[in-house]
């Protein structure tokens, strides 16, 4: 082995080890967002029904497309906030590019903002937890011992906001 390749192969470790370290650090923040990532086309774009004035304006904030992240730097991630609930009750569609064990996939699912402010969906024997900051969105999955993150920005939609999209039918807490 050579001393560049020695060398490279140090500072690359080195590197690594700093990072692993550091998980909210500029270089782990910029991995997580990918404004390319592509996910799926949907058949037809999610409604996105605006919040009523009941629902507190934090929880409103979520209503919307989110994208351009990836889970750990590798599995995209798209997610629209179709309609938030005075109740904390959510409706999403949420698709994912390849991984997790999976082709691309795409699901209308359930979640609930809690009293953190965060919001909670269970996909399948995984649990997702979202919150907003500094107008992001950030997440993360924990299946069994696996830890991933991820941070979205918004997304315009052709129209913001449609008002017929369906009422959220209350759901167990996911919590």
């Amino acid at each position: 082995m050579t001393m560049t390749t020695r060398f490279a192969l140090i500072a690359a470790a080195a590197l690594l080890a700093g990072c692993a370290g550091s998980g909210d650090s500029a270089y782990r923040a910029a991995s997580l967002e990918q404004p390319d990532c592509y996910t799926v086309d949907p058949f037809k774009t999610p409604r996105i029904k605006k919040p009523s004035d009941k629902v507190p304006a934090a929880w409103r904030a979520f209503a919307g497309r989110w994208g351009g992240g990836a889970w750990d730097g590798f599995v995209c991630h798209d997610l629209y906030v179709m309609a938030v609930e005075p109740s904390g009750d959510v409706l999403l569609f949420d698709a994912h590019g390849p991984g997790f064990g999976t082709d691309a996939t795409a699901f209308t699912r359930k979640g609930r903002i809690g009293p953190d402010g965060h919001l909670r969906v269970r996909k399948g024997a995984a649990m997702v937890e979202y919150w907003i900051e500094d107008g992001k969105l950030h997440g993360v999955r924990v299946k069994g011992n696996a830890r991933n993150r991820i941070i979205m920005s918004r997304r315009e939609l052709a129209r913001r906001y449609v008002a017929a999209t369906p009422k959220v039918v209350p759901t167990a807490d996911p919590s």
